[in-house]
């Protein structure tokens, strides 16, 4: 061989040797693996879901209606109930209260579950609220009287940033309207009424040409206490804890929910005047002060809506305010804004 071609030869000859060498080396080794794919697989637990669409139906997991709207979803369960199945029984099992359940699912005291039935069964004791068009969170939970990190935290919200229309599960809660008071009264004995009967009428004031009931009572969890034609004068505030309502020429007073009446005072009253209260249950009771007169008395049911008494400035009134409605919102004997609880 010349030595231009000994040398190629010599080369080949090592190049070969080298890959049978890393060939050898490499049979020896354990094969390579990711670190990614030896990294533990998380172990995911399939969580049912509801979804409430505008019609108030409860549908199975889906992100979207038949609107394709998408809606809020939280954790809970559909369950169908079976033969022999209770609300006492499906109580026991999941860990919640029978009123939890009767809440959620709009079911009444006197009304029973039936095979077939399907029944939203939350995690948690609690209520559903859908927020409305411009409801904070911190609104929501004042409403409710719970505290605003548990609604956070059980509806895994991020950034407090809500949906009008939105459902949130409200952990503790109870529904702001619920059964009234019911008193006991005793009528009368007919004779001579007794010399301190006051300054009401012995057959009750004759009411106004209105209507006894507001024709569209306004949205909200409650409705406001006079009609359209009324506007705000005094806002709830430090040492105001109320809403002022004035309608010019003075004007009538409704219901904002249904309840019974527990207080319909005629007098001083502690500076609030001729004064009504209404219990609508669950600790909530709204307040009407200032009346020129009552059209109903302690005991009575009413509706919401239904006319109670009529603008007046009997009580404390300091000049400007003149003829309105003091109109007072109490939970758990808390006094609230009422702007929570109306929607103008």
């Amino acid at each position: 061989m010349t030595p231009p071609d000994l040398t190629i030869h010599w080369l080949s000859v090592r190049v070969r040797l080298l890959c049978l060498l890393v060939l050898f080396v490499g049979s020896l080794l354990p094969p390579y693996v990711p670190k990614a794919a030896l990294a533990p697989q998380e172990l995911t637990t399939a969580v049912p879901q509801f979804l409430l669409v505008e019609e108030g139906f409860i549908m199975k997991s889906s992100s979207l209606t038949k609107q394709s709207a998408r809606r809020a979803y939280a954790e809970g369960i559909v369950h169908t109930v079976k033969e022999g199945e209770s609300l006492e029984k499906l109580s026991n099992r999941y860990g919640i209260s029978v009123q939890t359940i009767q809440w959620v699912n709009k079911l009444s005291e006197d009304k029973s579950i039936q095979p077939g039935d399907e029944l939203l069964i939350l995690p948690v004791d609690g209520v559903l609220h859908t927020v409305a068009r411009s409801q904070s969170l911190t609104q929501i939970a004042e409403i409710y009287g719970v505290d605003a990190d548990a609604v956070t935290r059980q509806n895994k919200l991020k950034g407090g940033f809500l949906v009008a229309g939105q459902e949130l599960i409200i952990p503790g809660g109870k529904p702001i309207v619920g059964k009234p008071t019911a008193i006991a009264m005793v009528e009368p004995k007919t004779g001579k009424a007794p010399s301190d009967a006051g300054p009401k009428p012995a057959e009750g004031p004759k009411r106004p040409a209105v209507k006894s009931f507001t024709s569209e009572p306004t949205a909200g969890v409650l409705q406001k206490p006079c009609s359209d034609a009324c506007f705000v004068t005094q806002y709830y505030r430090v040492g105001h804890y109320a809403l002022d309502l004035q309608e010019r020429g003075a004007g009538p007073i409704y219901a904002a929910e249904a309840g019974t009446i527990v207080r319909a005072d005629y007098g001083w009253d502690g500076g609030y005047g001729n004064v009504i209260e209404v219990d609508h249950g669950n600790e909530l009771v709204t307040l009407y002060a200032h009346c020129k007169e009552l059209y109903v008395k302690e005991g009575d049911t009413v509706e919401r809506g239904q006319l109670i008494a009529w603008m007046g400035n009997t009580g404390l009134v300091y000049g400007s305010t003149g003829i309105h409605v003091h109109f007072e919102v109490r939970l758990k004997g808390t006094k609230k804004n009422p702007l929570l609880y109306i929607q103008e």
